[in-house]
């Protein structure tokens, strides 16, 4: 019940910005960041509650998701304070506002000893890596509708509340490279817990993360070697994020739901 109270912050935070930004007040409104900033800490208290155990951690899929889209709202919630990005943070905040719905809603999976650190900081890292590229798939998502507007000439209608196609681009790839440093640095932690890849049932997971990271690591290579952009670098970018999801949640899936066991 109370993993609802982000959704609606959230989603009052975007309102207002959205309002703001169309009204061409500003695009950080203060009551706007006050209201995120309020989601930010009711999602975070909800995290809490659902993932500490006595045993250490215990974090089902629906948690994980719900990591993740704590990571994307304090992410945006923190650039919003500079402004410059018109109402991209809307959709933004849904997003983390959707994913916190599922906190706490599976129980029963107590994983990670407390006093496993590596294991612990491998998750932060793990939960960085997904959020931040997860923005990048929802400023792709936005990216493909401006560019189709522009191309047959049509109104941009509710995307022009979106930053221009070149702000958009640049942000892509902030969000990109930070991404792409930090899944190194999971894929590195990694090897301070991973003694046997089937025997704890992480065989495929570690396999599509590399493939994820082989494909972002083209990709910013592109970028800057040859400039890549437009629909090479949303390809290369929606290809790379499906593999990560799949690595991130789909493993994590199969295990918790359909055969009812755990990595650890």
């Amino acid at each position: 019940m109370y993993s609802i109270v982000p959704l609606l912050l959230y989603l009052a935070a975007g309102a207002l910005l959205a309002r703001s930004v169309k009204a061409h007040a500003s695009d950080r409104p203060p009551a706007a960041l006050a209201l995120a900033w309020l989601g930010v800490l009711a999602h975070g208290a909800l995290l809490f509650r659902a993932i500490e155990a006595p045993t250490g951690l215990a974090i089902a899929i629906t948690d994980s998701a719900s990591l993740v889209g704590f990571v994307v709202a304090v992410t945006t919630s923190a650039v919003s304070l500079r402004g410059g990005l018109a109402a991209l943070p809307t959709p933004l905040w849904a997003l983390g506002g959707l994913l916190a719905v599922g906190t706490g809603l599976v129980t029963g999976f107590h994983e990670i000893n407390g006093q496993q650190w590596q294991i612990t900081l491998h998750i932060a890292f793990a939960a960085l890596a997904a959020g931040w590229l997860s923005i990048a798939a929802i400023i792709v998502a936005g990216l493909y509708y401006q560019n189709a507007r522009l191309r047959s000439r049509a109104p941009l209608g509710i995307l022009a509340l979106l930053p221009p196609v070149e702000t958009m681009e640049a942000t892509l790839f902030r969000a990109i490279g930070a991404g792409y440093a930090v899944l190194t640095l999971v894929l590195v932690t990694g090897a301070f817990f991973v003694h046997d890849l089937i025997a704890q049932h992480l065989l495929h997971k570690v396999i599509l993360a590399v493939i994820a990271w082989g494909v972002f690591g083209i990709l910013l290579i592109g970028r800057v070697r040859w400039g890549w952009r437009g629909r090479k670098a949303l390809r290369f970018t929606i290809v790379g994020f499906v593999i990560l999801a799949l690595a991130y949640f789909g493993s994590k899936f199969v295990l918790e739901t359909v055969l009812g066991r755990h990595w650890g």
